[in-house]
């Protein structure tokens, strides 16, 4: 039996139209609205799905390719206390890079994107990798400086 795959399945792909056994159609992929048979209205709707889903994926790759030219080569500035060997007191995470890159970028970006070895916890400049998928990744700088305490006179 031809069927029309909805998700991804054990023997099929989304959107793949593919020859199946009777009953694993039957039994399996229908009552979990994995697929459908593959009738010829069927098919042409899988295929503007298909065409739709190529666009949306080309406008997708557009959008990331702006991000990276927009990221490429920024530099954040953190304050932080530290030591007097330049040691942090806490330390810069991915979190709080992503939550700066995201307040300057406009939208949210994902913490676990940011590519950091281990969080920063000391002072200095740090190169670091957004990693945006599908092959797409930005080089940016992380500068660590001390915070300037400000005293108070009553």
């Amino acid at each position: 039996m031809k069927v029309i795959f909805l998700k991804d399945a054990p023997k099929g792909k989304r959107g793949e139209i593919k020859e199946v056994a009777d009953g694993y159609a039957r039994n399996f992929l229908f009552p979990k609205g994995m697929a459908l048979p593959a009738t010829s209205s069927a098919i042409k709707a899988a295929k503007v799905l298909s065409d739709e889903k190529g666009e949306s994926q080309a406008r997708q790759r557009e959008e990331l390719s702006r991000i990276v030219q927009e990221l490429e080569g920024k530099e954040l500035h953190f304050k932080a206390k530290a030591g007097t060997k330049g040691r942090l007191h806490g330390a810069i995470t991915t979190a709080s890079i992503a939550g700066e890159l995201s307040s300057l970028a406009g939208f949210e970006i994902d913490k676990k994107k940011i590519e950091l070895e281990e969080p920063l916890h000391h002072l200095g400049s740090y190169d670091v990798i957004i990693n945006l998928g599908t092959g797409t990744e930005a080089k940016f700088k992380v500068k660590v400086v001390i915070e300037e305490e400000t005293t108070q006179n009553d």
